[in-house]
């Protein structure tokens, strides 16, 4: 039986299926540390080779265009800095990256719970219309078996 109920529940199910269900549970596919730890790697590295030509176009700078010297220079403390730039750029970078990660995840995880109770209201749903159907059959065998009862037809009401 079809009810109005059950029609807005599959239409539900159908929009998340449509719109998110194949990316969310590829991503539910996935312990929340072993996610956020897959997803930051790409960010980890793109961070650090950022980093790593915005310093190379720093050196090129200072040695080419500015016309410093490379003896003059504390080689020593500025590879130390261009260094420290490049891991301060991928650790700013990999907290930015575990927190948009770790909301993205807790999002997926609210969507599928909905997902799920969904599913569960649309069983509830299908059992209760069972049971009516159920009750409707067992009182029709009832009231056939307990008395002499004739359907009407079209043939009986002509007779009569």
């Amino acid at each position: 039986m079809v009810t109005k109920q059950k029609i807005i529940t599959m239409a539900k199910l159908a929009v998340y299926d449509k719109r998110d269900g194949g990316p969310d549970r590829v991503i539910d596919g996935y312990y929340r540390h072993d996610y956020i730890y897959k997803k930051n790697m790409a960010t980890r590295f793109c961070a650090g080779a950022g980093a790593a030509v915005l310093a190379g176009v720093y050196w090129v700078r200072t040695l080419l265009f500015e016309g410093a010297d490379i003896f003059e220079l504390d080689l020593q403390a500025r590879l130390t800095e261009t260094l420290l730039f490049i891991i301060a750029a991928m650790a700013v970078y990999s907290v930015i990256g575990t927190l948009q990660c770790t909301r993205q995840y807790y999002l997926v995880q609210k969507r599928l719970k909905r997902y799920s109770a969904l599913t569960h209201q649309l069983e509830r749903i299908n059992l209760r219309a069972a049971q009516r159907a159920e009750a409707e059959r067992s009182a029709e065998a009832e009231g056939a078996a307990g008395s002499d009862y004739e359907p009407v037809t079209d043939r009986t009401r002509i007779r009569r």
